[in-house]
């Protein structure tokens, strides 16, 4: 059985080369089993997704982050914190993925929601199941997020690690310049915080409890 096992990886090494072996072998680890979350809603929301499996005409795609889905109960937790009237704002998820931090959201009773994704597949993957859970009030837009312009009103940001510095820094310029009468930022895997407690317009707001993963911060008066 192992001389057999051997002999298979030998001939995909030779057919393929170290390159596609490597590939071949990261796309069958990252075939997840479908979680609860999904078989409740019949979405798909799961698996790893590594960037150089799609077809991104971005060339900010270099500084993106693998997709994988966000844990519903960051989402959950985060957003409870704020102590809001949620039928008052708009939740925007930026780097949304396949949506499920938009699902989430619109079971949450956000007035709407927006999903930003770069990756038209992805994009794609998110309507799909936002149409199959009847979700009339949210939207998913193809659009590198360092070019997304914020819309008006109340608006929660999301975000869970979508990308790297080199993107977060116009995002942040076009969260300083948009007219939102109360803003929040949500950043779970918080790899950049730096550069929201540098913002000058934002005031830290710290971790929900039991999350230190979550980082919240919200305009400051008077911005």
């Amino acid at each position: 059985m192992i001389g057999s096992l051997v002999g298979k990886i030998v001939g995909v090494l030779r057919q393929q080369g170290a390159r596609g072996f490597a590939r071949r072998m990261l796309s069958s680890i990252r075939r997840l089993p479908r979680s609860e979350f999904d078989r409740k809603r019949g979405a798909e929301t799961g698996d790893i997704v590594p960037l150089w499996r799609l077809r991104i005409a971005s060339p900010n795609a270099r500084f993106g982050v693998r997709y994988q889905a966000v844990d519903e109960q960051d989402v959950v937790a985060a957003v409870a914190s704020l102590n809001e009237n949620l039928g008052r704002f708009t939740f925007i998820d930026l780097g949304c993925g396949k949506g499920r931090g938009l699902l989430v959201a619109v079971e949450l009773g956000f007035g709407r929601v927006l999903g930003v994704e770069f990756a038209p597949q992805l994009a794609e993957t998110a309507r799909a199941n936002l149409q199959k859970t009847g979700a009339a009030n949210a939207l998913v837009i193809a659009v590198d997020a360092a070019e997304y312009v914020f819309p008006a009103g109340n608006l929660v940001v999301f975000l869970y690690n979508p990308f790297g510095a080199e993107v977060m820094g116009p995002v942040i310029a076009n969260l300083r310049r948009s007219d939102s009468r109360s803003l929040y930022v949500i950043y779970v895997r918080p790899v950049h915080a730096a550069l929201f407690d540098e913002a000058d317009f934002l005031e830290p707001l710290g971790s929900p409890a039991g999350h230190p993963n979550i980082r919240i911060w919200r305009r400051r008066a008077g911005w």
